[in-house]
């Protein structure tokens, strides 16, 4: 958000084309040469992850896109290392690379992948999509996009990553995990976690009731009984419980005609 210039591609060691998708208060549209990349500054006044993220996907011409957020810091020769990771498994139409962590603070909240091999809906999970690459062709062939209701500067403040990764499942896009390191990540700060509170809840409740329109009831059981298991969280099983469940019912009625348009998977060909 804010870059006045494109400064950021150095602080990131981009070594390939980007297109950086820029929030701030004004239209503005910068396009440089870097050596032989091409490098665009794409400034809105909108707001929210996941709708700058889709001005981004709107105007890419790559035959492969890589997200990234502007806590990545990528390793030299990453492009290389990716494009040998798709020769090598042709089958592949994307694949998530490892990330490593920068912060002494914090650890990273998602695990290490150790060996290459084809995503599910469990290892996915803790995921984000920072890290994975995907063609292009894949994405508009699938009709791919983010949730624009979903993710930071939005009133649910997460699960954009999970919902578009599950969507990508959904529609059978052929995902794999890598255990190759294209970058490092510093999450130290958050702009959306507050703590495991009655909003957090309320708003994973509907990210599930997105996901997993038959079967976000039993998953939410299972979710609050290991939230009582953690250390950082003081709410009880059954109010835990009740926040999902007040989120996962506004999924499916109050946010309906809404999800007509941004539904997923199974959930979309239902409605």
């Amino acid at each position: 958000m804010h870059q006045k210039d494109l400064q950021i591609y150095d602080q990131m060691n981009i070594q390939t084309d980007a297109i950086i998708a820029n929030q701030a208060d004004c239209f503005f549209y910068q396009e440089v040469k870097n050596g032989d990349n091409t490098v665009r500054l794409l400034t809105t006044p909108t707001r929210g992850v996941s709708r700058n993220r889709n001005i981004a996907l709107a105007v890419s011409t790559a035959d492969y896109v890589l997200f990234a957020d502007d806590d990545l810091i990528f390793r030299d020769g990453y492009e290389e290392m990716i494009f040998r990771e798709f020769r090598r498994h042709p089958e592949a139409e994307a694949i998530k690379f490892n990330l490593h962590n920068l912060s002494e603070k914090r650890k990273i909240s998602m695990g290490r992948i150790e060996k290459f091999e084809k995503a599910t809906r469990r290892n996915m999970s803790a995921s984000g999509v920072c890290g994975v690459v995907v063609k292009r062709e894949a994405l508009v062939r699938k009709s791919l996009y983010f949730h624009e209701f979903f993710g930071p500067g939005t009133d649910n403040y997460c699960g954009e990553d999970t919902i578009f990764l599950q969507s990508m499942l959904n529609r059978k896009v052929k995902l794999y995990r890598s255990p190759l390191d294209i970058a490092g990540i510093d999450q130290t700060e958050s702009t959306w976690f507050e703590g495991y509170n009655e909003k957090y809840f309320t708003v994973t409740g509907r990210v599930l009731g997105t996901i997993y329109p038959f079967l976000s009831y039993l998953t939410a059981v299972r979710s609050a009984f290991r939230f009582t298991k953690r250390e950082k969280c003081k709410m009880k099983f059954w109010q835990i419980l009740k926040c999902y469940y007040r989120g996962i019912m506004e999924a499916s009625g109050k946010l309906y005609e809404k999800y007509k348009r941004f539904g997923t998977g199974r959930q979309r060909k239902r409605l």
